[in-house]
């Protein structure tokens, strides 16, 4: 019996650990606020003074604008949806500038930076904001997001994106995670069911480009260009 206990004990023990180690990134500790600035001083949302331990006004209120610009609710809180995304942004920074893609915006990525602004002619501070992210190929918000998809679509931004900024605003508010209550469709698209979205990528669930990949491929294949999804949507109240 007391064998048996150990044996059983022990199993027990070895599914919580390997419970643990397969809990998804949402489910672990988040960032040091710390960190958090750090990262936020990284891509311009936070000014290098902003850096104190504090998670005050100041760094609410660039949470707040970093979640604006890249599809999620805008309460200031650093959640988990929230570190995901601010992770991924620093580490499509860090990537462009050669740097190790770890997601934390320490010394050894405002260095690489610095040198790849210097090779672009471009203001070298080492950070990341709107002149730098959007030389690098980095799309600083949902929005960009989608008008650099607009070319391989075969559509002009100036022509159809107020289209297309109608269409999701009405429909999910241009937010990564929105699911309508009724019917379950998911994501900036609003996609239903959601999973659909996996013919675009298998992170559909938290990446607002392969969402917008697959909402505009739909797009295209349904009604040819947004402006007509647009004037479909204004006559039935969905596209």
């Amino acid at each position: 019996m007391t064998v048996k206990k150990t044996l059983r004990g022990l199993a027990v023990a070895v599914l919580a650990f390997v419970a643990m180690a397969l809990l998804p990134a949402q489910a672990q500790a988040l960032d040091s606020t710390t960190w958090v600035q750090r990262n936020l001083v990284g891509i311009g949302y936070l000014a290098s003074s902003g850096v104190d331990g504090n998670y005050g006004p100041q760094t609410t209120a660039a949470v707040r604008s970093f979640q604006h610009d890249n599809g999620l609710d805008e309460d200031g809180v650093y959640g988990a949806r929230t570190e995901l995304a601010l992770h991924n942004k620093v580490a499509e920074v860090q990537r462009a500038a050669g740097a190790g893609a770890d997601g934390a915006y320490g010394s050894g990525t405002t260095g690489s930076v610095t040198d790849w602004q210097r090779a672009h002619n471009l203001s070298a501070d080492g950070i990341a904001g709107p002149a730098t992210m959007n030389a690098m190929g980095v799309a600083r918000t949902v929005q960009i997001t989608a008008q650099w998809k607009f070319p391989s679509h075969g559509w002009s931004v100036s022509g159809q994106f107020g289209c297309l900024d109608q269409i999701y605003v009405h429909e999910s508010g241009w937010k990564v995670y929105a699911t309508n209550p009724s019917s379950g469709a998911y994501g900036i698209p609003q996609s239903l069911p959601g999973d659909k979205m996996a013919t675009a990528g298998s992170d559909w669930q938290t990446n607002p480009a392969t969402q917008l990949q697959w909402g505009l491929d739909y797009i295209k294949g349904r009604y040819g260009d947004p402006c007509s999804a647009w004037s479909f949507w204004q006559a039935h109240n969905w596209y």
